[in-house]
């Protein structure tokens, strides 16, 4: 945790970025408290600030507050990450449907880009390169459908999927067939097919989520950590 230094933002609203960031990094795990006066001493700041970020925290739903009992970070159940993930197929899937209907030439390039010049057997540098590439290809065909409010919905729903992601290594298999996915999305944003490409994206993450439901029972088992018996789950 760093200390809040001297900018133009307000105490409450660094103080919000940096509780979010160890909220999401799991610095601070599922179901813990969080201590107002440990954290303003962490952070070198008042507690009037931390209520302030608390509270924002809670309103995005990475926090839930108890009366009497304080502030603790969000704990997720089984059902909760399947929702997450049913909800996510449908959001990007309506992204995918409307970045197809206006995908360019300069946009394709970017997602092709993020499938280039990965070859098997998958060494540990491909295995990192993959998990940035992905990440930015979701985000990109998101943007690309131009819908603020969509946007704005994944966003924060990946910002729920983040707090339990399981990102042990292995599985080059998963890998393989998740660059083959994302292969399948682009071909069918390159033939300007929205239908087909909401339907490619929904598949894709159906399986994302079959592999992680596989494994979540490990994360629960191991407090809402990855486990070392976890394989990766990389969209």
């Amino acid at each position: 945790m760093q200390k809040i230094q001297s900018s133009n933002l307000s105490l409450g609203s660094q103080a919000y970025q940096e509780l979010r960031r160890i909220i999401l990094e799991g610095q601070i795990g599922p179901g813990k408290k969080l201590n107002e006066g440990e954290l303003a001493k962490a952070l070198g700041i008042s507690r009037t600030p931390i209520r302030e970020a608390i509270n924002r925290l809670e309103k995005e739903g990475l926090v839930e507050i108890f009366p009497q009992r304080g502030a603790f970070v969000i704990q997720f159940t089984e059902k909760d990450v399947y929702e997450l993930f049913l909800i996510r197929e449908n959001l990007e899937g309506l992204a995918a449907r409307l970045a197809a209907e206006k995908i360019t030439p300069s946009s394709l390039a970017k997602l092709e880009a993020c499938v280039e010049g990965f070859k098997e057997p998958f060494q540990e540098k491909d295995i990192q390169r993959y998990s940035r590439e992905d990440i930015k290809f979701h985000q990109t065909i998101v943007l690309l459908s131009d819908a603020r409010r969509l946007v704005k919905l994944v966003s924060l729903l990946l910002d729920h999927i983040r707090m339990f992601r399981l990102t042990t290594r292995g599985v080059p298999d998963r890998m393989k067939a998740s660059l083959a996915d994302h292969r399948r999305i682009i071909e069918a944003m390159r033939q300007k097919n929205p239908e087909e490409a909401e339907r490619r994206m929904r598949q894709h993450l159906q399986r994302v989520r079959d592999g992680v439901m596989e494994n979540i029972q490990y994360f629960f088992q191991n407090g809402g950590k990855p486990s070392s018996r976890i394989k990766e789950e990389r969209e």
